[in-house]
């Protein structure tokens, strides 16, 4: 997904100086998954189109196939350049890439607002936003049930059934920021939460971490414990590796203001400024 977001990452430098309203109709049309309504409306006009093959099951095939060899720097080279391929074709195949935009442009306008900043305006802001959110996610995921999972045409799936998809995850999204930004405000759930800070600081360097530390754990090339993890028992590896990983950073931050991978990107991303 890094390269997913490196990639998408160029739609918020082409908007930067774009007014507020500008950057809202933006990531409103690519939430709108244009190009999803694109083939249905196609589609429709001409019984014989087809999606375009991105070779995406091909692809996540080769993957399996040297994964289940164990051979760690076959694993290696295969993941940073088929893996790589792979994930991000999939991302465009499954409406994720327009979405992360449109999602990077909401994330700007919210930073440019100020809106998690506790006031009583945003405060109202985040209780009308639940509500909608929390109104609108039913039909929408009933309507994803129905044109998604349980839809016998494939055209139908993976266009309308996609951005249904797409739209029921959005809502809620809505509702978990929203629960969570109006939580913060009582001071026990902020108490409770607070660890969560030190995490969020280094959040690259636990993502790269926890995918090496998973591979290990579950892959041929380490300890092969996938045939033999459940849901509840990778449940609780999960939770360990959380409590570990939240110990790391208080330990790290303690010294550094940064993470050590956010450090490395940081001074990579204004290496020409230094």
């Amino acid at each position: 997904m890094l390269l997913l977001f490196c990639v998408v990452g160029i739609f918020l430098f082409l908007v930067r100086k774009w007014s507020d309203k500008a950057v809202l109709i933006a990531a409103i049309i690519l939430l709108s998954q244009p190009v999803e309504w694109f083939h249905y409306i196609a589609s429709l006009f001409n019984p014989k189109y087809a999606l375009p093959n991105l070779g995406v099951g091909e692809m996540y095939d080769e993957v399996a196939a040297y994964t289940q060899e164990g051979n760690f720097w076959k694993f290696i080279l295969g993941n940073v350049t088929l893996g790589q391929k792979a994930s991000l074709f999939w991302a465009i195949g499954a409406g994720r890439f327009l979405q992360t935009a449109g999602l990077f442009m909401l994330g700007l306008l919210i930073g440019r607002k100020q809106l998690f900043v506790a006031s009583e305006p945003h405060t109202r802001f985040w209780v009308k936003a639940l509500i909608i959110a929390a109104i609108v996610f039913g039909p929408l995921y009933q309507l994803k049930v129905m044109l998604y999972d349980n839809s016998d045409v494939v055209m139908i799936k993976q266009t309308v059934g996609v951005v249904l998809d797409m739209w029921q995850k959005f809502a809620f999204t809505i509702v978990l920021v929203a629960s969570f930004v109006l939580l913060y405000q009582k001071e026990s759930f902020k108490k409770l939460t607070t660890a969560l800070r030190f995490y969020g600081k280094m959040s690259l360097t636990n993502y790269i971490s926890q995918s090496i530390m998973g591979a290990i754990i579950y892959f041929p090339f380490g300890l092969y414990l996938a045939p033999y993890c459940g849901y509840t028992v990778s449940l609780l590896i999960g939770f360990i590796l959380f409590l570990l990983q939240v110990s790391f950073c208080k330990w790290w931050l303690k010294g550094h203001k940064q993470g050590p991978l956010e450090s490395i990107w940081h001074k990579l991303t204004w290496i020409n400024c230094l």
